[in-house]
C-alpha cells in the first residue's frame, strides 16, 4: 500500500479504477518551497515510478532531487511524462537537477532540447527550498 494511505483510501481508489495499471497519486508540498512528490504504482501498490521536486515561486525555480523508475517501465515515456507533470505551471523556471545515474544523465540533456529548460546539475537550490519543511500530506489521485 501506497505511504500516507490508509488501507481503506487505497481499496477506494482501486475500486474506482479497477482496470488501471498505473495509479498515479500526487502528494503536494505543504508550503513554499517544500518537495512534491508523483509516485506510479502497479495495483498492487507497488513503485513504478516515483519522482519528488520542489520548486520556488519567489525565486522562480524549480528542482528534480530524484527520480526512479523500474527497468521494465524505463523506455515507455513514463519519465518525460513524470518530469512534465512537474513543470505544469512552472515551465518558464530555471530548473535543475542532481548528479543522477547514467540513465539520468541522458534523459535530462535530451528533456532539456524538448521543453527549453536548462536542467542543469548540482546547482544549489535557492534559500526557500533549502529552508523548506520536508512534510508531505496525504496524497491524491491523479488522472494520466
Amino acid at each position: 500500500m501506497p505511504e500516507g494511505l490508509t488501507d481503506r483510501q487505497w481499496k477506494w481508489i482501486l475500486l474506482r479504477h479497477p482496470s488501471r495499471q498505473q495509479l498515479w497519486l500526487y502528494y503536494p508540498a505543504a508550503c513554499e518551497g517544500d518537495f512534491e512528490v508523483l509516485r506510479v504504482c502497479d495495483p498492487t501498490g507497488w513503485d513504478a515510478a516515483v519522482l519528488s521536486w520542489h520548486t520556488c515561486t519567489s525565486c522562480r525555480r524549480g528542482h528534480i532531487a530524484k527520480i526512479s523508475i523500474a527497468d521494465h517501465w524505463q523506455r515507455q515515456g513514463l519519465g518525460r511524462r513524470l518530469v512534465l507533470r512537474a513543470m505544469r505551471g512552472a515551465q518558464d523556471y530555471h530548473w535543475t537537477t542532481t548528479g543522477q545515474s547514467p540513465e539520468a544523465q541522458q534523459f535530462f540533456p535530451v528533456l532539456a532540447r524538448e521543453t527549453g529548460a536548462a536542467f542543469t546539475q548540482r546547482e544549489p537550490v535557492c534559500d526557500h527550498m533549502k529552508s523548506a519543511d520536508y512534510s508531505h500530506p496525504v496524497p491524491r489521485f491523479e488522472r494520466h
